[in-house]
């Protein structure tokens, strides 16, 4: 191990020390986080369009700005690195799905055709046990391959149908940017419940999973969204295409243009064109290949805060991570996060540093402070922050000063974001490294 650290007990014992007690600077440099103009924070994205508007002024938290968003398809909110992007997507796919509806070729074909479909798969929710005894024996062979997934699943749906995250509560919550502390239970759409409750045999069973992810990769969102208006949106257009005989091809032939975003990547190929029991076979081989214990990457397949591609954008990370001392010892922070915004977060992180490792300097060790600080083979302190405009808080000022005890060399920190005048001034003034994450290149993984 290299010795960048007094000790890793000596380094744990003074972050805790240190986190108990009062904030190291002057109550007068500390700044309330701003209100800030859309146009400051918005990149790369019209802030109008005919299907969406970006409400102005946007609130900022210290760490992210909080966008609210209104569309003809509902009110949606965004916080967390990547998310606004995220939910302008899905804004536009509700738009191109909604076109599709109204079409009368779609009409046509749709009309009474999925009732028995949907109703089955409601009942697997309520039974699922009684339900996958009744599969026919003819997909013996699907059950084998996903046996496993199935399995976990049906012991646990008690979870899924509370809303009960897997070892996460008040108390454990992580504190990491991008969402409260406080464990917020995410709405579940009826196939995003399916999956988590049951492993994928009953949707594959039922026939409509393939065209579903197809329909997604065309429209450049995930197939698991957590935006349950998308999902509950993509299932109906789905199951009425796929029982009334239209295929992926003809639904999006029915869209005006402009509306389909269809983008290739590594990530969304393997995310979309894989089957769900697949999918979660691969998550699992990476992550025990890597060394993290059956019980964690049980609990993580089973975490509502992690879309299945979300947790496929995590084990390829920590795959490319492969070698780097501590890189196990992040689970527990992977597990205790309580919002979308703060999975995303430790995602963006973790794709980060991988870029770092491939492409700047090696990575010898990763460490849990707060975030993840990895420690380079040169022994650099390295911290990357996906962020949206961040603010000189008693919070930031913790977190340095930690860093600053614990570690024996200058810190340098990557940021996706800005970073406020006094912010820039007080780590400058304690010798910090700032650099751009521009600087990394494009994430290796990024998430819809």
């Amino acid at each position: 191990m290299i010795r960048v650290l007094k000790s890793r007990r000596s380094f744990f014992a003074t972050s805790a020390v240190l986190l108990s007690l009062p904030t190291l600077g002057l109550s007068s440099d500390f700044e309330t986080p701003p209100t800030l103009s859309a146009a400051e924070t918005v990149k790369d994205q019209p802030l109008t369009t005919e299907v969406y508007y970006i409400e102005d002024p946007v609130p900022t938290d210290g760490f992210m700005a909080l966008y609210s968003i209104t569309s003809p398809h509902g009110a949606f909110t965004a916080s967390g690195p990547g998310i606004l992007n995220t939910r302008l997507n899905e804004i536009r796919a509700l738009a191109a799905l909604q076109a599709m509806q109204e079409d009368d070729r779609f009409v046509d074909a749709a009309e009474d055709t999925a009732k028995d479909t949907v109703s089955n798969l409601r009942r697997l929710i309520e039974k699922p046990k009684e339900t996958l005894e009744g599969v026919p024996e003819g997909v013996g062979r699907f059950f084998k391959r996903t046996g496993r997934t199935i399995k976990t699943g049906v012991q646990k749906l008690g979870d899924v149908r509370e809303g009960r995250l897997p070892g996460v509560n008040e108390t454990t919550a992580s504190n990491l940017p991008g969402g409260s502390a406080t464990v917020v239970t995410p709405n579940k759409s009826l196939t995003e419940s399916t999956l988590n409750a049951s492993g994928d045999a009953a949707v594959n069973v039922l026939g409509f999973d393939k065209q579903r992810r197809r329909l997604a990769k065309e429209l450049n969102v995930d197939p698991y969204t957590t935006n349950t208006i998308l999902a509950a949106k993509l299932d109906d257009v789905t199951w009425a295409a796929f029982a009334g005989g239209l295929g992926v091809n003809v639904m999006t032939s029915l869209v005006p243009g402009g509306f389909i975003l269809s983008t290739s990547s590594r990530l969304s190929d393997w995310v979309s064109d894989t089957a769900p029991g697949d999918l979660r076979v691969e998550i699992e081989r990476k992550l025990l290949e890597i060394g993290v214990g059956q019980s964690n990457i049980d609990r993580f397949l089973r975490h509502s805060f992690y879309t299945m591609s979300m947790q496929a954008v995590l084990a390829a990370s920590l795959e490319d991570l492969n070698g780097v001392e501590g890189q196990t010892d992040l689970m527990p922070l992977v597990l205790s996060v309580g919002s979308e915004g703060q999975a995303r977060f430790l995602l963006q992180t973790l794709d980060m540093f991988r870029n770092y490792h491939k492409d700047i300097e090696p990575l010898a060790a990763f460490y849990v402070q707060g975030t993840v600080i990895g420690v380079s083979t040169t022994e650099q302190p390295v911290v990357m922050a996906p962020i949206d405009y961040m603010s000189w808080t008693p919070v930031l000022d913790r977190f340095v000063s930690n860093v600053e005890t614990a570690f024996k060399n200058t810190p340098i920190l990557y940021n996706t974001g800005m970073l406020s005048t006094r912010t820039n001034e007080v780590l400058s003034e304690r010798e910090w490294i700032l650099r751009d994450a521009s600087l990394l290149g494009a994430l290796a993984y990024p998430v819809q």
